[in-house]
């Protein structure tokens, strides 16, 4: 049994950003709770990608690979806020009102209310049968025998003997009833009681009936006739109320009796594993998870310090005594113009008065001009500070792999960086912040010094001022983290409403998208309030305490007898002390807003690179007069062995082993979903293999090794990416040195000197961003286009490259590639399966290497797979598009004419 303080009294709270983002995110709750550190960026990216996140088996595993003794099982639903059941804390399954599954952590029972962490919203409290409600019923088929040797141990008898004391029943009672059920050796006793006893708690609950004597005699009277009834009769008590029912069929493997068992499923967390489990063997777990193990807490404060030191320690160590020297004559201020007023009458009949006059007037100009000096220091810090965030972003961003980005909502990343702006307030509010905190402990030494009486209720306001201040803000930190990933997962609605509008209007999907978006802003406004009330509060409560110590201070000077005709000064400095509490309560307020956006954006400065900085130099080992087209003589000889490659818990390659020598054209084919483009996206360093090895000219393809590969390969695909700039600016994107061919030469390769006739500005029009301002076909004659002009090319991947394209503007485009490319190793991804027979190999693939030999040796094997696909194609290409059941029109120049 789990010690409850050994336990946080509130579970970790950790946001989703998108909905297949709650596995990780109890994961994250759970492991936290139990003071296992683990990164969540680095567990929800190895959730999406290594793993399937969405699975309660895996994350049972995971968990147990990541140091914690959890077991998944199906219990009665009321066992989970049963204290006796020793459930908690689990991760449960819910249902959602729209019919999916949802995952949450059960953290503690508190009396009628249960604490539960649901990723979608945060941490909430709920009534026992408003959490129930949701709970998600299971069944499943388990042998009568075994639950009957379960149902004799406490994980039933305890929970069982508590309910029936919730009831009003003595003890000998409930023992006695659990006794003649457990003397009974068949599986209906125990059934029937717990069910009668769910059933009369029912009744009870709705007030119907009285505990004690009343519940006793109807809870003796169900279970008699659950005992006694005939199996055609309708049963005395609903099957809502079984924790199981007999199974009509028995077990075809044992023949013994099968029983249906219907309640909740989770996974129960006993605890850490012991010592010499608790840190797992790291050859057992994925790169991800190794990655989110090993991954150090963020330190946000400290990073930023560092930044803001790099100018050197002399800037900061001076803005920060000039703080205090500012906040020193901000408080003598008070005293000094005091004593101005007393002793004007003898200042005014001295001949000295000049210059007493001209000293404090000397006093407010360098008070001036160090607050002058101070703001000019910290708006200058502060625009360094988000410069140096800027340039670490931009220079980051090229670095992470597919993987990151695979794993993280575009609008979130987007929402990141639009933050940015807010950082060049973080060293003022810091200074700001030093400066209140100094006036506040400089005034409360003025109120002791000049009412030494009232010193102690002074300390103790201050006192607890600051401890509300402490106490206040890990709860403020964690209510703003949720607002504001909320605001993210918000921004998504905006940036798919954009990207999809003709999707979205011609499929009638805008009021679907709307209720999305609703329901998202409704936890938006649900966190923003939270966050607003504790605000509020902590604020009041310190803004009470220093009017009450205030009121305290002035009565007790006075009870001492002190000077009336002095009391304006201490009156001045004990207002003070509220109104600075205030003012620092609103800095205080802005810490976790500025802190989460650090930690948001330090999140991916700190995800682990895949390749070395992207810029405009060879790849090391190749020299610039490589870059020219002669450098396509030679290509890459390409070895798999055994590979498999899983994404999301899913394997997609299977044991493929595929030898392609330097400078052989292959051609790739199979179904949609055979895992055509992921074979290839191994060579682009887009999955890594689980096991086996890839190897590129004869050296394994990881590390440095991949940007190597990158820069010597032509990706054409149409995912590849058109820039809102000039045609001329996207053919030469990624070209460094001499071009692999000119410009004139790739525009006739292409085809595309009939599109440049229709741009109004020639090379120079921009094709709109994703190639808006150009149809589909002739965006990807200017990918083809970018291709042939890249350097160095000793790899070509093609992937459907011509879609879009009539067919003998396919096998003209294809011929001009492979003519170019002759000298570099080829792979083509196609679905017209005729275009396959130039090649001198052709692979069929299927989640596997099924058939590999040249077309002609293919074809001529009736039971192969490429034949059959061959026969297919001929045959729609004939007996189909040829049919003379087809009108034939051709569109040209924008007119339609009759074939």
């Amino acid at each position: 049994m789990i010690n409850d303080a050994q336990l946080p009294f509130f579970a970790p709270e950790v946001i989703q950003t998108s909905a297949m983002d709650c596995g990780p995110a109890v994961l994250k709750c759970l492991l936290e709770g139990f003071g296992i550190q683990v990164s969540y960026g680095r567990l929800r990216e190895a959730c999406q990608t290594d793993v399937d996140g969405t699975s309660i088996d895996t994350l049972e595993e995971i968990a147990q690979q990541l140091g914690l003794d959890v077991q998944q099982t199906i219990a009665p639903r009321d066992h989970l806020v049963i204290p006796a059941a020793d459930l908690l804390p689990a991760l449960v399954v819910v249902l959602l009102p729209e019919g999916s599954t949802h995952f949450v952590v059960a953290w503690r029972v508190h009396g009628p209310w249960i604490q539960v962490m649901d990723p979608a919203t945060g941490r909430r409290w709920y009534r026992h049968q408003r959490f129930l409600s949701e709970v998600y019923w299971h069944t499943y088929p388990y042998p009568a025998m075994l639950w009957r040797d379960w149902a004799g141990s406490d994980e039933l008898v305890a929970p069982l003997r508590q309910r029936l004391q919730q009831l009003g029943l003595e003890t000998p009672q409930a023992e006695g009833l659990i006794d003649d059920a457990l003397a009974e050796a068949g599986w209906q006793p125990v059934a029937a009681l717990d069910a009668a006893t769910r059933m009369t708690a029912s009744i009870v609950q709705t007030g119907h009936l009285d505990r004690g004597v009343a519940a006793h005699r109807v809870l003796t009277h169900l279970l008699q006739q659950a005992l006694n009834e005939d199996p055609d009769e309708t049963p005395a008590i609903p099957e809502a109320f079984w924790a199981v029912r007999p199974e009509p069929q028995l077990d075809v493997s044992t023949g013994l009796e099968q029983l249906r068992l219907q309640g909740a499923v989770l996974l129960r967390v006993h605890g850490r594993l012991a010592e010499p489990q608790a840190a797992p063997d790291t050859v057992f777990l994925s790169p991800s998870l190794t990655a989110a193990l090993a991954e150090p807490p963020p330190q946000p404060l400290q990073q930023l310090w560092q930044l803001i030191r790099s100018d050197g320690l002399l800037m900061p160590a001076v803005a920060m005594l000039g703080v205090v020297c500012s906040a020193a004559g901000t408080v003598l201020q008070a005293p000094l113009l005091q004593g101005l007023m007393i002793l004007a009458p003898e200042l005014l009949r001295e001949a000295g008065r000049l210059d007493f006059l001209a000293l404090v007037l000397f006093f407010f100009f360098c008070l001036l001009l160090l607050n002058t000096f101070l703001f000019s220091t910290i708006f200058r810090t502060g625009r360094r500070l988000e410069a140096r965030l800027r340039l670490a972003f931009l220079a980051k961003i090229p670095r992470l792999g597919d993987r990151y980005f695979y794993s993280r909502l575009t609008s979130d990343l987007a929402q990141r960086a639009y933050s940015l702006r807010q950082i060049r307030m973080l060293p003022s509010l810091g200074l700001q912040g030093l400066a209140l905190v100094c006036q506040m402990l400089f005034t409360t030494i003025g109120i002791c010094w000049f009412a030494p009486t009232a010193a102690p209720i002074a300390l103790l306001t201050l006192g607890l001022i600051v401890v509300v201040g402490l106490l206040a803000q890990p709860v403020i930190t964690q209510a703003d983290l949720r607002a504001r990933t909320h605001d993210g997962a918000l921004s998504r609605f905006h940036l798919d409403a954009l990207q999809g509008l003709i999707p979205l209007r011609t499929h009638s999907a805008e009021t679907a998208l709307r209720r999305e978006h609703e329901g998202a802003l409704q936890e938006w406004v649900r966190a923003s309030w939270h966050l607003t009330q504790w605000q509020v509060m902590a604020q009041t409560l310190a803004m009470v305490i220093g009017f009450v110590g205030t009121i305290g201070i002035i009565f007790t000077y006075l009870a001492s007898r002190g000077d009336p005709h002095e009391i304006l000064l201490l009156l001045f400095w004990a207002f003070q002390l509220p109104a600075l509490a205030q003012l620092l309560f609103q800095i205080a307020q802005q810490y976790p807003a500025m802190r989460n956006i650090v930690l948001r954006l330090l999140e991916p400065l700190g995800a682990p690179e895949e390749e070395p900085a992207v810029d405009g130099t060879p790849p090391p080992g190749q020299t610039p007069a490589e870059t020219g087209p002669e450098a396509t003589a030679r290509g890459v000889a390409i070895d798999m062995e055994a590979v498999v490659v899983t994404a999301a818990g899913q394997t997609i390659l299977n044991g493929v082993d595929l030898h392609l020598a330097a400078g052989e054209h292959v051609a790739v084919i199979g179904a949609s979903g055979a895992g055509k483009s992921s074979l290839m996206g191994l060579l682009l360093g887009w999955h890594q293999p689980v096991s086996g090895q890839l190897r590129v000219d004869g050296e394994l393809l990881e590390g440095a090794k991949i940007a190597a590969v990158r820069r010597m390969t032509a990706w054409l695909d149409p995912a590849v990416h058109l820039w809102n700039r000039s045609l001329e600016e996207n053919l030469y994107y990624g070209v460094y040195g001499e071009p692999g061919m000119s410009l004139s030469m790739a525009l006739q390769q292409a085809t595309l000197e009939e599109v440049l006739s229709t741009l109004p500005e020639a090379l120079q029009s921009h094709l709109g961003e994703g190639g808006g301002l150009v149809s589909g076909g002739e965006g990807q004659r200017v990918r083809l286009g970018r291709a042939l002009m890249r350097p160095g090319v000793r790899l070509a991947i093609l992937d459907e490259p011509f879609r879009g394209l009539d067919h003998r503007t396919r096998r003209e485009l294809l011929d001009n590639a492979r003519q170019h490319w002759r000298g570099a190793t080829l792979i083509c991804i196609m679905h017209d399966v005729i275009d396959t027979q130039g090649f001198a190999r052709v692979v069929v693939d299927e989640g596997r290497i099924v058939e590999d030999a040249a077309p002609e040796v293919l074809a001529a094997q009736p039971g192969s797979r490429y034949s059959r696909l061959l026969a297919a194609d001929q045959a729609v290409q004939t007996a189909r598009w040829q049919s003379a059941i087809w009108r034939r029109l051709r569109l040209r120049g924008g007119q339609i004419h009759e074939a």
